[in-house]
């Protein structure tokens, strides 16, 4: 089989550390000869150490847009130059600022930054920790973009008004959708991106469990072999889901594992 874990509110709770069991629970799947794949809204240059440190047999990053298989890329949609200068142009004449995800690292400006963290500490109480930042002082002309992320809204009319060119979905750190939300290439999910990978190690659908929390999950979860939702998911995950664990805080991530396990154990039985 094969797993795919998101990684923030499943793998390890917001700002805090991967529980123990979790990690424990993925070195033995590997061993036991099951493959373990993140399925993460973020880029290469924002997973931290401590989270490669695990030891995955790859990635699905940006929500889709890049997947990565033993160290190598085996997909990877960057946005063309027109889809970049539609947003550019889109945000500017909001006023909205901008995070810019791509494989080299996440692009802000410093007051962008700090504005953020505001709104993280005033309305989340964290700030999610991120590898990879790089403080500009404008937006690039060129980049190799996976994902854009904006500040403002409301959600549904920035959805609205960037369709059917580019496609918008929540935050997933927990802001409400009115202050922030993530831009994506058109047909590109974290579902997309666990396709590739099956295509690329010659693996069914139905090998593959997908276990999340958040709203970018929901196609993943619905998609895979095996959809599986943390107690601490979205109401949208929660009914998609083939199977609701616990907590991310209540090793519910580990309970997660053995149920799949024990599930296919039975099918083979």
């Amino acid at each position: 089989m094969i797993f795919f874990f998101d990684i923030d509110g499943t793998l390890m709770p917001f700002g805090k550390d991967i529980p123990a069991s979790a990690a424990e629970a993925i070195h033995r799947l590997r061993a036991d000869g099951h493959k373990a794949f993140l399925a993460t809204g973020r880029s290469p240059s924002e997973v931290s150490s401590k989270v490669r440190s695990i030891g995955f047999d790859g990635a699905v990053y940006s929500s889709g847009a890049v997947v990565e298989i033993d160290g190598k890329f085996v997909f990877h949609r960057v946005w063309t130059k027109e889809e970049y200068g539609l947003a550019l142009a889109y945000f500017a004449s909001r006023g909205f600022p901008l995070i810019l995800q791509s494989d080299s690292g996440t692009y802000l400006t410093e007051k962008t930054k700090d504005y953020w963290y505001s709104l993280l500490l005033e309305h989340v109480g964290r700030i999610v920790q991120v590898p990879g930042l790089q403080i500009i002082d404008g937006y690039p002309e060129e980049i190799e973009l996976n994902k854009m992320l904006y500040i403002g809204g409301p959600l549904e009319l920035v959805r609205s008004d960037l369709a059917p060119h580019l496609q918008v979905v929540a935050n997933t750190v927990g802001l409400a959708p009115d202050m922030m939300g993530e831009v994506m290439l058109p047909g590109i999910t974290k579902a997309t991106g666990i396709d590739e990978a099956l295509r690329a190690l010659g693996m069914d659908l139905s090998e593959s469990i997908a276990i999340g929390d958040g709203a970018n999950d929901v196609e993943m979860v619905e998609h895979a072999g095996l959809g599986i939702a943390m107690g601490n998911s979205s109401p949208d995950l929660l009914a998609v889901a083939d199977y609701v664990t616990d907590d991310v805080e209540a090793d519910g991530l580990a309970k997660a594992i053995a149920y799949a396990l024990s599930r296919s154990s039975r099918s083979r039985t």
